[in-house]
């Protein structure tokens, strides 16, 4: 027979991401931006909104993208992260100013490093590692 832990998932966003833990990732967002030269958010929800029920993930994201107006940033340098919390489903967008400093593939990288630390819980973990992943692919190393 083979064992499995199973993990906690808390119930909510807000639990899976205190106000502490949004204070470190913001401070790390800031340290990445000003190496970058990006413009970078993290959005997170519960649910989705009335009337988003056909929308995809991508979609969703898209959305959020241009109400943060980070299709309007300086040489068009914006970057999402967005989580849809009940549905474990995230997104990682950049605007076309990005897509030209990086691989293609940059962004199912970066979703990857999301997915392998949700998977254990680790929320902030996951956030905080996307965004250096970011910085790496941004710097070129």
């Amino acid at each position: 027979m083979i064992g499995h832990t199973m993990i906690d998932h808390p119930a909510h966003a807000n639990e899976a991401f205190t106000h502490d833990a949004l204070e470190r990732i913001a401070h790390v967002i800031a340290d990445v931006e000003h190496t970058t030269g990006a413009d970078i958010r993290f959005s997170f929800r519960d649910l989705r909104d009335a009337g988003e029920a056909d929308l995809s993930i991508k979609d969703l994201a898209e959305k959020e993208f241009a109400t943060l107006g980070l299709h309007d940033t300086k040489d068009h340098v914006g970057i999402l992260i967005f989580v849809l919390y009940h549905e474990k489903k995230y997104y990682v967008c950049g605007d076309h100013g990005v897509h030209h400093r990086v691989h293609p593939e940059t962004w199912k990288d970066v979703a990857h490093e999301l997915g392998s630390h949700f998977a254990k819980a680790d929320y902030e973990g996951g956030v905080t590692a996307a965004l250096l992943k970011i910085e790496h692919h941004l710097k070129g190393k």
